[in-house]
């Protein structure tokens, strides 16, 4: 508020004091006065206007003015300027849900769903690294001298085993690393990386295959996948910060001072514990593994999928994701093989159908996309495109512009028309048996109901009427027979007669 003007201090520098957003401190400034008297807002709670064709026709024109003159429209202030100078006081939701109606705003939903993710921390020691790189800059009188640190970190103790420095991050650098973490610490039973050229080209692979090492992709957009190594660097880069030298040497010196920095580094870093544990990672990383650990790792990162027999009324998504495992092979362990059956009971069936059928084209034209991230990335993205959709025509069933015109042109027919007949019911209630939109549906039934109740109450004898309706409808050739027995079991629904075999035999 109004004290960080008493005060040397500026409202960024109360919130960081505060740890306060400064968007919602300037909000609560804007309640009091410089005496640090509130000021009293009115409630405008129920007192909106309602929406009218006017109202959604100036609000169109308005956006259109915006978007003339190249302005961005944020919803809040457009809002706000409506009120002011339009003198339409609606909230900024409705204003959203009428521009996006009538396509001058792009849909946007927010609805919460888990997302899928591939946890690779391992329970044994050497039993899976992460080696990756990360450009490091070095300050040379004031020139910038850009290396690459290549570097492996044991997934379950953290311990950082190797490193290399070069130019740039190449297949020689990556196959030298896992060299000399070999010759330290021994053969690691999985390797991940991410997809980067130099770690998945033909020379690392085959280095691979030839010290019997697993690889296994960290998953794109997937930051639990290869997070260790990412978290090593973050944590490197923190420690030593920038590097100055001032100085002409040449680059050799720039490589020389970044090994003694990155030696010292390791060397404190593998002598800290990690949280709750009590040894260090240098010590964990000498705990001698059995056999039998070793294999059942071994068989993890293998990826044997057992899928249990899923019983509920998810069963339908469960089977897509069953047949995705056994006809396309993806290589999952147990703990992401659970997650992914509870992840996808969330989606709807639309998105996963149709997310099968990018999936399965995307995984033909590269075979290094078939894994369970890249589908539930593709997943998540159609979902949030139906869910965009839906809530597009949600606003245009109530405030299309065009679509208000054409309610308000059918009102104001009917109001000059002469008395509403049986074949006006059946005409209207045709109408809405094919109407696209769920509101113009509801207006014409609405309708069909009003002329209905009007013929009953006209009539003496319902029999007869029902018999106009039962000729009228057998007469209008331009319906089918799903469409007919719809209208008949509406008309009958009012004039309170049960449907018999003679009426279902009407529309044969």
């Amino acid at each position: 508020m109004k004290f960080y003007r008493y005060n040397t201090c500026t409202l960024k520098e109360a919130s960081f004091a505060a740890m306060i957003p400064m968007s919602t401190l300037n909000s609560w400034d804007k309640g009091f006065d410089d005496n640090m008297n509130s000021i009293i807002i009115p409630d405008k709670r129920g007192k909106t206007g309602k929406v009218t064709i006017d109202t959604v026709k100036t609000i169109i024109e308005t956006a259109r003015n915006y978007q003339t003159k190249k302005n961005r429209i944020r919803l809040k202030t457009f809002t706000r300027m409506l009120a002011e100078a339009k003198k339409i006081t609606l909230s900024s939701k409705t204003v959203g849900d009428i521009l996006t109606a009538n396509n001058l705003r792009s849909p946007e939903t927010r609805r919460k769903r888990p997302v899928f993710y591939q946890r690779l921390r391992q329970e044994i020691p050497n039993g899976l690294v992460s080696i990756d790189g990360s450009e490091v800059k070095i300050y040379i009188d004031g020139q910038v001298i850009k290396l690459n640190l290549e570097m492996a970190v044991d997934t379950n103790t953290f311990a950082h085993t190797a490193f290399s420095i070069a130019d740039q991050e190449t297949s020689e650098e990556f196959i030298k690393v896992l060299k000399a973490h070999c010759r330290e610490w021994g053969t690691p039973i999985g390797l991940v990386t991410d997809s980067g050229t130099a770690n998945i080209s033909a020379s690392s692979l085959n280095f691979l295959d030839s010290k019997n090492i697993k690889s296994v992709p960290s998953g794109p957009a997937n930051p639990k996948g290869n997070g260790t190594i990412e978290g090593a660097f973050s944590q490197l880069k923190q420690v030593i910060g920038s590097i100055h030298i001032d100085t002409s040497s040449h680059r050799a010196l720039a490589k020389s001072v970044l090994q003694t920095i990155i030696s010292v580094y390791i060397k404190m870093r593998n002598r800290l514990p990690l949280t709750n544990q009590l040894k260090t990672p240098a010590e964990c990383m000498t705990i001698q593994v059995s056999d039998k650990n070793r294999d059942q790792v071994k068989d993890k990162l293998q990826n044997k999928i057992n899928m249990k027999n899923a019983t509920g009324d998810d069963q339908a998504k469960l089977d897509i994701l069953y047949c995705l495992f056994t006809n396309m092979k993806i290589e999952a362990d147990a703990a992401a093989i659970a997650r992914a059956r509870k992840t996808i009971t969330f989606y709807n069936m639309e998105a996963i159908l149709e997310s099968e059928k990018v999936f399965v084209k995307a995984v033909n034209r590269k075979k290094e996309r078939l894994s369970l991230p890249y589908f539930f990335g593709i997943l998540k993205r159609v979902q949030q495109d139906l869910d965009d959709q839906a809530y597009k025509r949600q606003c245009q069933e109530r405030y299309n512009y065009n679509q208000l015109k054409e309610q308000i042109k059918v009102q104001q027919e009917q109001k000059q028309r002469a008395p509403s007949t049986v074949q006006d019911v059946l005409n209207i209630l045709s109408s809405a048996v094919k109407a696209p939109a769920k509101y113009l549906k509801a207006v014409s039934l609405r309708r069909a109901k009003e002329w209905i109740n009007e013929l009953i109450s006209s009539t003496k004898y319902v029999g007869a009427l029902r018999k106009k309706f039962e000729k009228s409808l057998i007469e209008m050739t331009q319906l089918n027979m799903e469409q007919k027995n719809k209208i008949w079991e509406y008309v009958t629904g009012f004039l309170n007669l049960k449907s018999t075999g003679k009426s279902v035999t009407l529309f044969s």
